[in-house]
Order: structure tokens, then sequence, then C-alpha cells
């Protein structure tokens, strides 16, 4: 770090510039509320290598993922409380990162 008084005004003007260009124009920039969530896309069954049975003691029921009656946050179309995915977990989204 300098250590003359003339060398820290300089780099203090330097810096005072550098943040003046960098917030230059920033009244014309998206808002957060501007942004418009988009729909996360589910995966296909196949893709999801989806199976209408059990795997042991591990059920669509049973997940987080599930959706009473029939459905499923990550796979598409009608899914059994009693079906499997690989994605299958008894944690809780949130815990996993995912958002709510």
């Amino acid at each position: 770090m300098p250590t003359s008084g003339s060398s820290r005004r300089g780099f203090i003007k330097t810096m005072g510039m550098v943040a003046a260009a960098a917030t230059c124009g920033r009244a014309d920039t998206p808002k957060a509320q501007d942004y418009k969530p988009q729909d996360q896309k589910k995966l296909t069954q196949t893709a999801a290598r989806y199976q209408d049975q059990p795997k042991g003691t591990e059920s669509c029921g049973s997940c987080p993922y599930f959706v009473f009656p029939n459905s499923c946050v990550l796979v598409e179309g009608e899914i059994s409380a009693t079906g499997w995915c690989p994605m299958y977990t008894t944690f809780s989204p949130l815990d996993r990162g995912a958002h709510a």
C-alpha cells in the first residue's frame, strides 16, 4: 500500500472514478421484480427411469418431491405413490439446496 499522501490521494481519486464508471447507467438496470421465473422443466418418465413399483422400502409416496395424489415436482405425467425413480430421497428439497 502506498505510504505517501499524494499516492493515497491518487489511489482514492482513481478508485472513485472506477466506482463512478461501474455505477454509470444503473438507473436503466432491470430490477428483480422485473424478472419472471421460468417454469422448471420436468423430466420424462423414461429420462427419470421411473418405474410404477417401489424399490424395496422406497416409494414415491414417501419422497418429498411427490405431490398428492399422483404427480411429482421432478417427473412429468401421472406418478404412482407406489412408484420409484433414482431421484427418490427422504430429505426435504430445502435441505438439498432446492428452492421452495
